[in-house]
C-alpha cells in the first residue's frame, strides 16, 4: 500500500513538472509569424539607411502551420489586430491585414479582401520606410487587389495593379511573371505587357515572350523570340525545337521550318528509345516524345497547308481528338486547315473552343483555390534592407561567395548565390554581381543566358535558395546572337549599385 501511494506521490510530482503549453495567439493563427522588429531610420555613409528600433510586445515562435484559413483565419487576423504587437507596428499591422484580405480571397469575398489590401497598403510610414515597404508588402497588396479584381471580371483594372507589382521591383522576376500570367489571358498585347515582355526577355530568357507572341497571332515575333531562345542553349530540348519549327511554319518560314523539323528528328528518335523502361527518366522522355511528336504533326499540316497539300494537312490532323500542345498554336493551324478544307478537316475540334478553354484554365489557376498557395507563403512580405548589403560583402574580391567563374567550357560566365533571401533580392544581387564582372573585363554591357533557381518559402516569402545567372559579354563569341538583349552596366549600377554594396567598416 505504502509503495502505491509512493509510485501515485512520484507520479504526480513528474506530471506537474510537465509544462502547460499555451495555445497560439491570435497571431501566429492569422499568418504563422509573432513580432518583429518596427522599421527605423539612421543615417550613415551619409546615405539615408533602414534602421531598427526594437521589438514591442510579447516573443513567441514562429509556427506557420498554425494558420486558419477561411473564416477562422479572419477571426484571427481580426483579433490579432488589436495586439500590441500590430498596434505599435505599422509594417506587422500591413502584414496582418494583407493575411486577412488573402482570407477573404479565400472565402469569395472579394470587396473585403479588395478593403483589406488597400487598408494594408495605407499604413502610416515615413517616406524612407514607404520607399522599402512598396518593394515588398506594398507590392504584395497589389498582386491581392488584382486577383480580387480579376475574380469580379475588371481585367483592365486588374492588369495594371499587376504591372504596378512588377515595377516595384523592375530587376526582379517574381511578380513580373505572375503579372504577366494575368496579362496573357487576353490575346491582345498592351503597352504594359509589352514593356514586361521585354523586361524579361532580357532578365530571364524562356518560352515567355514567345508564349505572348503566339496568343496574338505574331507568328513573325515568335518565330524570332524562339530563334534566339534555341541559340542560347546547350541542348535544346526536342519539345522546344519543335515548337520552334510549327510557329516558323505558320510564320511562313517554311525553309526554316523545314531545317528545325530536321534537327528535331534525331533528338526526337534518341529520347524515344530512352522511353521504353518504366523508370522516372523513362516516363519523362515518353511525355517530351509525345508533346514534341503533337507539334511536329502540327508543323507539317501548316508546311503542307503553305505549299498548297490540302489532303496532306489533312492526313496531318486526323484521327487525333484532342491535342495537348499550346493551344494557340494548335487553334491556329487547325484553323487555318478548315478555312481552306471546311470543318471537316479535324472533324470535331473547335479552334475558337480550344482558346476558351485554355483561357478558362488560365485564369482558374489565376484565381481557384491553387492560388492560395502563392498568397499565403510565396508573397513577398517585410525583408530588412540590410539584407542587400548581404549580398554586397559575398561580392567583395576577397569573399569566397558569389565570384565570377568560368561556364560552358568557359564561353559564358557563371555566378552563384546560395545566401536564403527573397527570390527578387537575389535576382537583383546576382545582376549587380554580373554587372560588376562585366566592368571588371573592360566590357559595358552584358547578356544573360540563363537564369536558374531552386527556390523555397520563408518568412519573407518566396525564397531563393540557390540560383546561378550565366551570363556572356561583347568579348564571347556567344554574345553577338543575344545583343539585342543586352543589359548596360551603368544602368544596373545606376538602379542597384549602392544598394548592394558592402557597407563600410566601423571605426
Amino acid at each position: 500500500m505504502k509503495r502505491w501511494f509512493g509510485w501515485a506521490v512520484a507520479g504526480s510530482i513528474l506530471f506537474s513538472a510537465v509544462p502547460v503549453l499555451a495555445a497560439p495567439s491570435a497571431l501566429i493563427r492569422c499568418d504563422g509569424y509573432g513580432r518583429r522588429q518596427t522599421p527605423g531610420e539612421q543615417v550613415g555613409r551619409g546615405l539615408l539607411v533602414l534602421g531598427t528600433l526594437g521589438l514591442f510586445g510579447s516573443a513567441e515562435a514562429d509556427n506557420p502551420a498554425a494558420r486558419e484559413p477561411g473564416d477562422k483565419g479572419i477571426a484571427a487576423c481580426t483579433e490579432a489586430l488589436a495586439d500590441s504587437r500590430t498596434t505599435s507596428n505599422p509594417v506587422r499591422r500591413a502584414e496582418v491585414l494583407l493575411m486577412r484580405g488573402v482570407r477573404q480571397f479565400e472565402m469569395g469575398r472579394f470587396d473585403e479582401a479588395i478593403a483589406d489590401a488597400r487598408a494594408a497598403r495605407q499604413v502610416d510610414l515615413t517616406p524612407l520606410v514607404r520607399a522599402h515597404f512598396d518593394r515588398n508588402v506594398g507590392a504584395s497588396t497589389n498582386v491581392l487587389e488584382a486577383l480580387a479584381l480579376l475574380s469580379q471580371n475588371k481585367q483592365s483594372e486588374a492588369e495594371t495593379l499587376m504591372f504596378k507589382a512588377a515595377t516595384a521591383r523592375p530587376q526582379g522576376n517574381f511578380l513580373a511573371e505572375e503579372a504577366l500570367r494575368l496579362m496573357a489571358l487576353t490575346a491582345e498585347i498592351s503597352p504594359d505587357e509589352r514593356q514586361l515582355l521585354d523586361r524579361q526577355w532580357r532578365l530571364q530568357p524562356n518560352v515567355r515572350q514567345s508564349q505572348h507572341l503566339e496568343g496574338a497571332g505574331d507568328w513573325k515575333g515568335a518565330a524570332a523570340s524562339l530563334t534566339q531562345l534555341v541559340a542560347l542553349l546547350t541542348k535544346p530540348g526536342v519539345v522546344i525545337l519543335a515548337r520552334q519549327a510549327a510557329v516558323q511554319a505558320l510564320a511562313g518560314e517554311s525553309a526554316a521550318a523545314q531545317t528545325t523539323l530536321a534537327r528535331a528528328a534525331q533528338d526526337i528518335d534518341e529520347l524515344a528509345a530512352k522511353a521504353g523502361g518504366t523508370d522516372q527518366a523513362a516516363q519523362t522522355a515518353a511525355q517530351q516524345v509525345a508533346r514534341a511528336d503533337e507539334l511536329v504533326q502540327l508543323a507539317k499540316a501548316q508546311l503542307a497547308l503553305n505549299a498548297g497539300q490540302l489532303e496532306e494537312a489533312k492526313g496531318y490532323l486526323a484521327g487525333r481528338p484532342r491535342w495537348l500542345s499550346p493551344a494557340a498554336l494548335t487553334a491556329a493551324v487547325i484553323a487555318n486547315v478548315q478555312a481552306k478544307a471546311g470543318a471537316g478537316a479535324a472533324p470535331g475540334l473547335d479552334p475558337a473552343k480550344i482558346r476558351t478553354d485554355a483561357v478558362k484554365v488560365a485564369r482558374e489557376n489565376l484565381t481557384g483555390k491553387g492560388v492560395l498557395n502563392v498568397l499565403v507563403t510565396m508573397l513577398p512580405r517585410w525583408e530588412e534592407a540590410s539584407e542587400a548589403s548581404e549580398f554586397g560583402k559575398a561580392m567583395l574580391p576577397t569573399s569566397k561567395l558569389m565570384q565570377p567563374k568560368p561556364v560552358r567550357d568557359g564561353t559564358a560566365t557563371g555566378i552563384t548565390a546560395s545566401r536564403t533571401a527573397a527570390i527578387d533580392t537575389a535576382a537583383e544581387a546576382l545582376l549587380v554581381a554580373a554587372a560588376k564582372a562585366a566592368a571588371a573585363k573592360g566590357q559595358d554591357r552584358f547578356a544573360v543566358l540563363a537564369q536558374l533557381t531552386i527556390p523555397g518559402t520563408a518568412r519573407v516569402g518566396l525564397v531563393n535558395r540557390l540560383s546561378i545567372l550565366e551570363f556572356v559579354t561583347p568579348a564571347d563569341a556567344l554574345f553577338a546572337a543575344q545583343a539585342s538583349r543586352a543589359i548596360m552596366v551603368a544602368d544596373i549600377e545606376a538602379a542597384l549599385g549602392e544598394a548592394y554594396r558592402a557597407p563600410l567598416p566601423v571605426k
